[in-house]
């Protein structure tokens, strides 16, 4: 796939074809599905991408801890501006928990707080609290977590050793399928799990443990899934970096509308490139929220109102 080229005079996107030379510049336009290695930050991720691409605007969609593996979705160009609409897709996770301990961070990393003999539990009864954490749950956070609490990140707050009071907040869990349950004294489950985005998949740890009387913690995370973004996809940065050594970047840049094809889309005629700047357009098409393409060009997302349709997300490169 050749970068997209956007024309910065009537604002909206052209193949390389497009004759008005003199008017464009060739921007990157699109999103990369990177493998997140364990140990890496989702920032440092994004500013890997960003020394590989020479790109300013990077950002990431759906952040992944440090001890965390598997899809991270990176928008490039205009694209960051989809990257709320991506972070809200369902996501999919290979995660392992540890039951008979606890810990402060609700994972392997954190200080541990607590331990309890967990040989008498079986996968039966395991099985049985499942159906307890599917569906819309309220979930309290970890206190080591990216979450604001008053303008400022919750880890933050407990690096300085201030107590944290974390909200809860509406999750969906839409599947927790177990894979493998083994028994000792230390138990160790193996699940699938499908989730909305918010979803902190430690809390579940923390609270399945609790559910059964032992504690719980995360010992393992890997994303397999975000929306349509599956780990076998992804590629490393290292990866990305050989590919940008041999001029083959360009094949692992997935079109900006793939992270929104859950929206319908509405078509606009070529000669309407002042919705790009504002304009509204009337359209036949019922109130909603979709993709919008001017031609074949994918301008952004706009919401359809009273017969028009009214840029929410514009892509012109500004």
């Amino acid at each position: 796939m050749r970068p997209t080229r956007i024309c910065v005079h009537p604002g909206y996107s052209h193949e390389e074809s497009c004759t008005c030379e003199a008017k464009h510049r060739t921007v990157m336009l699109g999103v990369i599905n990177i493998c997140k290695l364990p140990g890496m930050s989702s920032h440092e991720v994004v500013a890997r991408v960003r020394r590989i691409t020479g790109l300013k605007r990077v950002g990431h969609a759906g952040t992944l801890d440090p001890s965390a593996c598997g899809v991270l979705p990176v928008c490039l160009g205009p694209a960051t501006r989809l990257a709320d609409y991506l972070v809200s897709e369902p996501k999919v996770y290979r995660a392992e928990f540890l039951l008979g301990v606890a810990t402060d961070s609700h994972d392997a990393e954190g200080d541990v707080t607590a331990r309890v003999d967990a040989t008498h539990l079986t996968e039966e009864e395991l099985t049985a609290v499942l159906p307890r954490f599917t569906g819309v749950l309220r979930q309290r956070p970890p206190a080591h977590s990216a979450v604001f609490i008053n303008g400022v990140r919750a880890y933050q707050l407990t690096r300085q050793g201030q107590e944290v009071e974390m909200p809860q907040r509406e999750v969906t869990v839409h599947a927790f399928t177990l894979v493998r349950f083994i028994p000792g004294t230390v138990a160790r489950v193996l699940a699938d799990i499908t989730c909305s985005g918010g979803t902190y998949i430690r809390s579940l740890a923390r609270d399945v443990g609790e559910v059964l009387g032992v504690g719980g913690a995360l010992s393992f995370l890997a994303r397999t899934r975000v929306g349509d973004y599956r780990i076998e996809g992804a590629v490393t940065p290292d990866e990305l970096t050989v590919a940008m050594e041999i001029g083959r970047l360009s094949e692992h840049l997935i079109p900006a509308d793939r992270a929104v094809a859950y929206l319908p889309a509405v078509h606009l005629p070529e000669e309407e490139i002042l919705y790009l700047e504002g304009k509204f357009v009337s359209v036949d098409a019922a109130e909603g929220i979709y993709r919008v393409y001017i031609g074949a060009h994918f301008a952004g997302i706009g919401q359809v109102r009273e017969g028009q349709v009214r840029p929410m997300v514009n892509l012109k490169e500004s």
